[in-house]
């Protein structure tokens, strides 16, 4: 029989995003009810298309990741984009370890490279 598994519309690490994974920001985000920070983003996995749009719940520990690199200001996150990284963190309520993300800035790519200014040939 055939492991039945609905996909979630929330970002999950080891089920819609892996360790080294990067996700990009689709937009500012918003608050809900309990005042808590949920963003759209999308997740690339070597470069490409993995998880076209999944909630992200920002935690403070991950705010401070991506604030250190962007800013505070939302608006500036958009289509930017973090490293995934899993960790394991102690679940509140149960008190055992958990699965989770972390996010750091992204490994900068090769056409993020400095290009050395042209050298004029001496004469």
């Amino acid at each position: 029989m055939p492991e039945i598994i609905y996909p979630s519309e929330w970002l999950k690490i080891n089920e819609n995003v892996q360790n080294g994974d990067t996700i990009q920001f689709l937009d500012a985000g918003t608050q809900d009810k309990d005042e808590r920070w949920i963003f759209n983003v999308a997740v690339f996995r070597k470069g490409d298309l993995a998880e076209p749009e999944k909630k992200f719940g920002l935690n403070k520990t991950n705010f401070k990741a991506v604030s250190a690199v962007y800013g505070t200001n939302s608006d500036n996150w958009i289509n930017k984009e973090m490293q995934v990284s899993s960790v394991k963190v102690r679940n509140p309520q149960l008190g055992s370890l958990v699965d989770s993300i972390a996010l750091s800035a992204p490994a900068p790519k090769a056409t993020d490279a400095p290009v050395a200014p042209a050298v004029e040939p001496t004469k």
